[in-house]
């Protein structure tokens, strides 16, 4: 397993363990606050939540079209393979809703504390913490619904986390000064972690030798070529083997196997490997129509073919290896 594996393993354990605590929170935080809240005839403050709840998402969603003037160039920059540029206008987008959440969020905390008496304290800043997340909770889950936003939930998670601090921060006499610092850190560190699993190879491959890049630049030449769904799978892996352990990759390649050689003999192997798994058969011995079965077979002959072409192999040699793999595929399902 690989180091940036083994990291967000470990860090998804972490998150994991935060979740229950924060789930209950969201269940009953609002309901026993609110109930609270009547019992000491707080019926204003209760009000400017209903309505703050109410108007929230509008005013956030207005708040943000900023980030489509930063999503335009992002995309352009992702389109045209300036992968750097595009991960910079992504990362602004990412910051300036981490400050646009840590505005919200302190700015709803501060209106209710500031409006709380020593008996009214407890009951207010838990339903400050409902105000405080309704609308990204809303908006993060429109997106999920449309598929369009993969860090949303993530980002409300974290922003639950950082207001829980912040609450007992502000118990133990933290000044709001230190409350917005620590918030405005621990959103960039949740958004920190996500850009790293997100866009991790990216940055790799950006500043990687030259070795490295050619291989990712064979593996695009081919995706180009193919324009097949089921290439990316074995690109994927490729891809992801080359970059998790580029030691391994640059040894062989610098005691003589040419660059192209091995990249088209790991396409061969993960194609292989993955039409022979007996995942992509509809019964014993026929691989399902529908689905990638057949085109991982056809990626597996096209590389066994560039590499007879590179003079890896001999004919006869690729000819056994067609015939085997359809053997196991006969074997399998």
């Amino acid at each position: 397993m690989s180091s940036q594996a083994n990291l967000q393993k470990g860090i998804e354990s972490l998150l994991t363990s935060l979740t229950f605590p924060i789930m209950i929170l969201n269940a009953f935080g609002g309901l026993i606050a609110g109930i609270w809240l009547i019992l000491l005839g707080e019926w204003g403050l209760i009000f400017l939540g209903i309505f703050l709840i109410l108007i929230s998402s509008f005013v956030v969603s207005i708040a943000l079209l900023p980030n489509l003037l930063i999503a335009g160039p992002a995309a352009l920059a992702f389109n045209g393979g300036n992968k750097g540029l595009g991960i910079f206008f992504g990362s602004l987008s990412i910051i300036y809703t981490i400050i646009l959440i840590t505005y919200w969020c302190i700015w709803v905390l501060w209106l209710f504390v500031s409006s709380a008496t020593t008996v009214s304290l407890i009951p207010l800043l838990i339903w400050s913490y409902g105000v405080a997340l309704a609308p990204w909770v809303y908006l993060a889950q429109k997106d999920q619904q449309a598929g369009e936003n993969d860090f949303s939930l993530a980002s409300v998670f974290f922003a639950e986390v950082a207001y829980i601090i912040s609450i007992l921060l502000l118990l133990f006499g933290a000044t709001m000064w230190t409350i917005i610092i620590i918030f405005g850190v621990i959103m960039l560190v949740g958004e920190s972690i996500q850009l790293y699993f997100t866009f991790g190879g990216e940055i790799k491959k950006y500043f990687s030798d030259h070795e490295v890049k050619e291989a990712i630049k064979i593996l695009d030449e081919v995706d180009n070529k193919l324009k097949k769904d089921s290439f990316k799978l074995v690109k994927k892996h490729v891809q992801d083997s080359i970059i998790s352990d580029p030691q391994q990759f640059l040894g062989v390649v610098r005691n003589g196997r040419s660059v192209r050689k091995y990249v088209f003999s790991q396409i061969a192997n993960v194609s292989g490997d993955l039409v022979e798994s007996g995942h992509y058969h509809i019964y014993r011995g026929v691989l399902n129509p529908i689905g990638p079965g057949e085109d991982l077979l056809d990626i597996f002959d096209l590389a066994t073919d560039e590499l007879f072409k590179l003079g890896d192999c001999d004919k006869k040699f690729a000819s056994k290896q067609k015939k085997n793999i359809r053997k196991i595929i006969q074997e399998m399902g």
